[in-house]
């Protein structure tokens, strides 16, 4: 399979990239999962709630502080393009920041 790019728009992790080939084994699970949640980057696809791990590798970050029981459930990511190249899959997830209350 070809290496995974997600790419967040908006909401807490606007700007954040996670790689299913990065160096770092935590984000390469957190691709996958967040790609294969979302329906394998369907349009359309959601990424909807967050995982302890997911949680603890965005504080490990330092992308964003969480609570234990945070989730993006009521805010959800969800797949707004969906690219395949020669060398990557290119996911890009929007935030539905008018949902936010």
């Amino acid at each position: 399979m070809k290496p995974l790019v997600l790419q967040f728009v908006g909401g807490d992790w606007d700007g954040k990239t996670l790689r299913s080939d990065s160096a770092d084994y935590e984000e390469q699970l957190l691709a996958a999962g967040c790609y294969e949640i979302s329906h394998h980057g369907a349009v359309g696809g959601v990424c909807a709630a967050l995982s302890n791990d997911a949680i603890r590798f965005a504080r490990g970050h330092g992308w964003v502080s969480f609570d234990e029981d945070s989730s993006w459930k009521d805010n959800p990511y969800s797949v707004v393009e969906h690219r395949e190249t020669e060398t990557e899959i290119l996911v890009i997830f929007g935030f539905h920041s008018a949902e936010r209350a």
